[in-house]
C-alpha cells in the first residue's frame, strides 16, 4: 500500500464535507532553482455541502498546512479563536472558529479557478473531539510535503 493513500485532510458535518487529496505522482519540482517552486501541492478539493457537490483541482503551498496545523493547535489549548488555511491563490479558504466551549465553525470559500473561477461558500460544524484528528492528518500531510528550501516559514 502506498503511504500517500491515507494522507488526507477532511472536516464533516452530518454528511456534508470539506476534503482535501493529494495528486500522486504529485508536482513538486524538487529539481527547480526557485525554492518557491519546489513548495507547490496539487491537491484535489471534494466538497458535498448541501445539494452541492464536486470536486476540483488547486495548487498550495506547503507553508499553508504548517500554518493552518499552528492555528488548529492554538484553538485546541482553549478552544477560542480562529484557525485558518488561507490559499494564495484564493482558490481554498477555510476558517475555523471556536465559541470557547468546545463547538467550532467552518466557514468554506471555494474557488474552482485562480483567476475567474465560480465560487461556493457554505459552513460546517464540529466539536472539539475532531481536533486531534485534525492535527494528525496535517502532522501526515506535513511529513509527507515538508517545505523545502530557504522560505520565512519553517516546519515545527
Amino acid at each position: 500500500m502506498d503511504d500517500l493513500e491515507d494522507l488526507y485532510f477532511e472536516i464533516h458535518d452530518s454528511g456534508d464535507l470539506i476534503r482535501l487529496e493529494f495528486a500522486k505522482p504529485n508536482k513538486i519540482n524538487d529539481d527547480s532553482m526557485n525554492d518557491w517552486d519546489k513548495n507547490w501541492i496539487r491537491v484535489k478539493v471534494i466538497i458535498k455541502a448541501g445539494a452541492f457537490n464536486g470536486h476540483y483541482w488547486a495548487d498550495f503551498m506547503t507553508t499553508d498546512f504548517e500554518l493552518f496545523k499552528r492555528d488548529i493547535k492554538k484553538i485546541d489549548q482553549d478552544f477560542n479563536g480562529i484557525g485558518k488555511f488561507e490559499t494564495l491563490e484564493d482558490q481554498l479558504n477555510l476558517s475555523i472558529k471556536g465559541d470557547g466551549i468546545g463547538h467550532f465553525e467552518l466557514e468554506c470559500i471555494a474557488k474552482d479557478n485562480a483567476s475567474f473561477g465560480s465560487r461556493l461558500s457554505f459552513s460546517l460544524t464540529f466539536d472539539q473531539t475532531e481536533l486531534k484528528r485534525l492535527i494528525n492528518e496535517l502532522d501526515k500531510i506535513i511529513k509527507a510535503y515538508p517545505i523545502k528550501g530557504d522560505m520565512n516559514i519553517k516546519n515545527e
